[in-house]
């Protein structure tokens, strides 16, 4: 007989205790092998899986998000939320939560709830209610094995959105943004946002600092949580100073970056091949 207990969402019970979720991202070298090796760490409090700008097919997320689901980690799927489709099959694999990229006005926001959330007639005024199509028989249902109205009511309350905040447009919306029922928090995207400024990678920028300011205190006033990217200690300690609480430090890219590095250290080292230099003055190796 299948059990179906219900699943705690780590990274949501850290936040809801006044603490910060760290949060580890994953696209170039997403794959069981490398999502069991960061759950086994016990460093991260949740994983974010990068369908923007990686192909990783729905299937492959179901197995992705199978193996973190064996440790107390919670699990967010980056997506365009453009259409239903994208957003009801990446819940039914039973990610613990949305980040919505390039949300920039509150309808997009709404649209979104109703297309994540099922009707709910017994759901607060202020509560998350939508129209999300019924299946009922995937993964985040135990596969038909969890009763309609326990099914209806986890998803509801318990499936996260986030929505990314990185152009000016949605800057000056964020409040708006912030105050939609179903909207549980920020996501201040400082890439996107200084590219768009023409200030690409300058995520430290007074100007790129500024808006994460406004979009911290348009979560705040709503009553949601926020986060960003936070490179570094210095970012990090002054962002969890601003009250930030979903921070991500950087994940797979980096962690192959820093390992090769780290690695080179250990080696004797020689001078490199006269081909390896003439030409190619700024290669780290």
């Amino acid at each position: 007989m299948f059990t179906s207990p219900k699943r705690r969402n780590p990274a949501l019970d850290k936040i809801a205790a006044g603490g910060v979720a760290n949060v580890y991202v994953t696209g170039n070298f997403a794959s069981p092998r490398h999502v069991d090796f960061v759950c086994r760490s016990g460093t991260f409090d949740a994983l974010w899986f990068d369908l923007e700008h990686f192909d990783i097919p729905i299937q492959e997320l179901a197995v992705l998000n199978m193996v973190a689901r064996a440790y107390p980690v919670s699990t967010v799927a980056r997506i365009r939320a453009s259409d239903y489709q994208i957003v009801m099959r990446t819940l039914e694999v039973a990610v613990d939560g949305l980040m919505c990229a390039m949300v920039n006005d509150a309808d997009e926001a709404r649209q979104i709830v109703r297309w994540a959330k099922f009707n709910n007639p017994t759901a607060s005024a202020s509560g998350p209610s939508g129209h999300r199509g019924w299946n009922g028989g995937n993964i985040d249902a135990s596969y038909g094995n969890i009763p309609a109205s326990d099914y209806i009511q986890q998803q509801n309350a318990d499936s996260f959105i986030l929505c990314q905040i990185e152009t000016e447009e949605a800057v000056a919306n964020a409040a708006e943004i912030a105050a939609v029922p179903g909207v549980n928090g920020l996501f201040f995207g400082p890439g996107d946002y200084s590219t768009s400024l023409g200030l690409a990678a300058q995520i430290s920028h007074p100007l790129v600092h500024e808006a994460l300011v406004a979009v911290a205190r348009a979560a705040q006033v709503a009553g949601k949580w926020w986060g960003t990217i936070a490179v570094g200690h210095e970012m990090q300690t002054r962002i969890r100073e601003m009250g930030g609480q979903f921070l991500c430090p950087g994940g797979d890219v980096k962690v192959m970056n820093l390992g090769l590095r780290e690695l080179w250290k250990t080696i004797p080292q020689e001078a490199p091949p006269a081909s390896q230099t003439e030409g190619n003055s700024s290669s780290t190796y």
